[in-house]
């Protein structure tokens, strides 16, 4: 009796090769999602060292655990699932493309701040600010501050803006950003590139 030729045993266990190479690839993506959600990992972009600097002058360098605030804590839906792998692969595909057929060095912040804006979760924002009635130094807000928030929870009204949509610049702040008094402190942080020379 013939033994087997190697292509007859391939062509009958292909589904096998076919189930352990889906099985491996299954089991590599959340330590891949786990490894490309480090700030290491976001920083090993030189352009974007620009906004680590920003962050770490901001109000949010650290965050309730006075710990340093990584890329994913504001940028990534905090809960693994369908919005999680959705965000994480849309994002993860246009900074590849960006990356290796863009231009980097030459992106326009204030294109880029309005979509940075849809992509930072409300969730991502209530996570450290639990109590929305009060200032991060536990004081009560300011009048104002608490009609936006009641109308934020829909206990005064309603509205559509989330966090991001009316909190601006606390992270990162842009140079034609700088011009506004509420950026001011923020400002005085972080000198241009042209005042550290």
């Amino acid at each position: 009796m013939a033994e087997p030729s190697i292509k007859k045993l391939f062509s009958k266990f292909i589904w096998l090769y076919f189930l352990v190479g889906g099985i491996v690839i299954f089991l590599l993506i959340p330590w891949n999602m786990a490894r490309t959600s480090k700030n290491e990992y976001c920083l090993s972009c030189h352009y974007l060292q620009t906004h680590q600097n920003e962050l770490e002058k901001s109000s949010h360098a650290l965050d309730k655990d006075k710990k340093p605030i990584q890329c994913a804590q504001c940028h990534i839906p905090p809960t693994v699932g369908p919005k999680y792998l959705a965000v994480k692969s849309f994002l993860g595909m246009k900074d590849l493309i960006i990356h290796y057929l863009g231009d980097p060095e030459r992106m326009n912040r204030r294109n880029m701040q309005e979509v940075a804006r849809r992509f930072i979760m409300d969730e991502n924002c209530l996570a450290c600010h639990e109590d929305l009635n009060k200032d991060v130094k536990g004081q009560p807000l300011s009048e104002i501050g608490k009609l936006c928030h009641d109308a934020y929870l829909g206990k005064n009204g309603t509205t559509k803006h989330g966090c991001a949509g009316c909190h601006q610049n606390l992270a990162h702040l842009p140079e034609f950003d700088r011009r506004y008094l509420v950026n001011a402190k923020f400002a005085e942080r972080l000198p241009l590139e042209k005042e550290k020379k």
